[in-house]
């Protein structure tokens, strides 16, 4: 079956002033009569990272692990990823006004990727490339392995439309 996705409103739920903004663009649209949108398009978000409207301060710290938000106390003001709490910010569309960061809590990443990224999780493990303070292989595999369920949580809304396949084992088998 063809994919029949036109538009597309991020989010989960997708915010109420969202909704409003999209619904305010289709009446403008037959009101006015505007084109629509290429086919596609996402509406009601930005196309930055939920880190450009976050209004912690980023320090660039190196992470040695990674903790679960109730093992540690936060700085409010500072990076939840820089402090190791993980947070989906880096590898997630923007649009939502960074309300998870807002309640201590490190983004979960319901925008889906920004534009231009196919892979959310894919991304995200990029970006944690660059703040794992790692020397070798092992110790950076070591640091890895204290972020819970690093699979449910760079896809947990992404997973569907990731470039990972799955390996099909065939009855004799063989990959």
């Amino acid at each position: 079956m063809q994919n029949r996705k036109e538009y597309y409103v991020p989010g989960c739920p997708p915010q109420s002033f969202q909704i409003a903004a999209v619904i305010d663009a289709v009446v403008d649209i037959l009101k006015n009569g505007k084109p629509l949108p290429p086919k596609g398009t996402v509406l009601g978000a930005g196309d930055k990272t939920c880190c450009d409207e976050c209004p912690r301060e980023r320090k660039e710290k190196k992470i040695k692990k990674f903790f679960r938000p109730q093992e540690i106390i936060t700085d409010p003001n500072e990076c939840l990823l820089d402090q190791g709490i993980m947070c989906m910010g880096p590898a997630t569309r923007s649009g939502c006004e960074a309300l998870c960061v807002k309640a201590n809590v490190g983004c979960r990443g319901c925008y889906g990727p920004p534009a231009g990224v196919l892979d959310q999780g894919a991304k995200m493990v990029s970006a944690l490339g660059s703040v794992v303070d790692a020397t070798n292989a092992e110790e950076a595999r070591k640091i890895m392995e204290t972020i819970a369920d690093p699979i449910g949580t760079f896809y947990r809304f992404s997973m569907g439309a990731s470039i990972l396949r799955r390996v099909q084992i065939k009855s004799n088998g063989k990959k």
